[in-house]
């Protein structure tokens, strides 16, 4: 009897042994991607798993301060999680460094069709997809609408045609007082290269290559922007500091600033409630806050460029860590393909009031559509998508990654001593171009006008 009892003991004991052995674990590192999304993917986890049960989710948490730097250290390891969120100007590094999966080859071609081509082209490297995209977004800048009034913009032809440097800089001058910047920019650290992507397409540099996949940052139109930085800091119309990302919008609902950027259409909810928290005097509103209705705007074009928006692709890639086999990637694609699309597209979607970029997102989103907002916001954002121009064909890891290099180690820090005052445009145009004929050829940049 104890023989038989032991026996069973022992199969029991091999049953949940094996078991536990077969399940494949995935792991997946985000970033708040919205107001809710930590929360969010927890449940969207369980879901997963309750349909899969031979699958465990592990969930890495993470700041947008800390996100970056920890994956690339991870990855660097050869401990990078399974899934993680990146901003598609990243992936030629992942690529490079050996740990970006081709993710066409584990994703059936029905499930891969249900995402818009021109968002998979900007997770694509050399016509192979790494990941998929939650959102194209769109970033320009945005404002008071009292104090834009104030200083003569005239808001509705702005949002409906565009405007100059000119003219911005001649708004800017007037909105400048003692207590209040005309223009301030989410600029400290590594988010100055938002301003250069974001505020670059006022110099005609919508990518860091041209359609001849030659380096723009060495061209004319980067002395150009570079010397407008230079006249609004100078001026006093613009910080000579870094603003961190989180205070820029901090100093417009505050009155300290009548511009502010990076900006996106999202933003006109965060007034709202801010608005909505000052009639309630419930303490919920930014600190020292005024009430202001928001305005998104383009970005002014310089003279003879044509105007454009940055839009940038957010989304989720596959990583290859120590763990990695192929049927490991079956279910990492798997999962990663159901955050990306469906109901869970649409959540994340709604409150950035973007529309989702898969057809299954665009089903479900009436259920989370925002309503209520300004007609002249919900315009300007529509013609802003329209001017966006996706990147080249053709680049290569090797030239993200070495544009990416650059942009880190040279132009960030040259921008911010530019800012400061410390030296000119001049110096920081003449620091980059030395710095890129150190990356590529002559021949592989421009070299005057683009």
């Amino acid at each position: 009897m104890k023989k038989t009892v032991m026996f069973m003991l022992l199969v029991m004991l091999a049953v949940f042994v094996g078991a536990a052995m077969a399940e494949d674990t995935i792991t997946v590192m985000v970033p708040p991607v919205s107001g809710t999304y930590l929360d969010d993917i927890d449940v969207w986890a369980a879901e997963f798993m309750e349909a899969n049960p031979d699958v465990k989710i592990e969930v890495i948490k993470t700041s947008w301060e800390d996100h970056n730097g920890k994956l690339q250290t991870m990855a660097a390891a050869g401990e990078a999680p399974d899934i993680a969120e990146v901003s598609y100007s990243s992936i030629g590094s992942y690529v490079e460094l050996g740990v970006g999966i081709e993710i066409d080859k584990y994703l059936d071609a029905e499930r891969l069709a249900d995402y818009d081509q021109n968002a998979l082209d900007y997770m694509s490297i050399e016509g192979n997809v790494y990941g998929l995209p939650l959102y194209i977004t769109i970033q320009a800048i945005g404002g008071n609408k009292e104090m834009l009034e104030a200083a003569g913009a005239d808001i509705a032809s702005i949002q409906a045609n565009g405007w100059s440097l000119d003219e911005f800089m001649e708004v800017i001058k007037n909105g400048t007082n003692e207590n209040t910047f005309g223009f301030v920019f989410a600029n400290a650290g590594v988010t100055a290269s938002d301003f250069l992507n974001i505020f670059g397409v006022s110099a005609g540099m919508t990518n860091a290559f041209n359609d001849e996949l030659k380096y723009t940052y060495t061209s004319d139109n980067m002395l150009k922007l570079l010397e407008a930085v230079e006249a609004m800091t100078k001026s006093g119309y613009m910080p000579n500091y870094g603003v961190e990302a989180g205070k820029r919008m901090v100093m417009c609902q505050t009155g300290q600033a009548m511009i502010f950027g990076k900006a996106m259409p999202l933003f006109e909810l965060n007034f709202k409630r801010n608005n909505a928290a000052l009639d309630a005097n419930d303490g919920t509103a930014v600190a020292d806050s005024i009430k202001a209705d928001y305005a998104f705007l383009p970005v002014p074009t310089m003279e003879g460029m044509k105007e454009s928006c940055f839009g940038s692709v957010d989304g989720l890639i596959a990583l290859r860590n120590h763990n990695t086999t192929d049927e490991h990637l079956k279910n990492v694609v798997a999962f990663l393909d159901y955050l990306c699309s469906g109901d869970r597209a649409a959540v994340v979607d709604a409150p950035l009031l973007l529309e989702p970029v898969c057809k299954s997102g665009r089903e479900a989103y009436p259920k989370y559509e925002e309503t209520g907002l300004d007609e002249g916001n919900v315009a300007a954002a529509a013609r802003e998508i329209s001017l966006v121009v996706a990147p080249p064909a053709g680049v290569t890891a090797e030239q993200s990654a070495n544009a990416k290099l650059l942009m880190d180690e040279t132009i960030v820090p040259k921008f911010q001593a530019l800012l400061a005052g410390e030296i000119t445009a001049q110096d920081a145009f003449d620091a980059i171009k030395a710095a890129a004929l150190e990356v590529f050829d002559e021949s592989d940049c421009v070299f005057g006008a683009l």
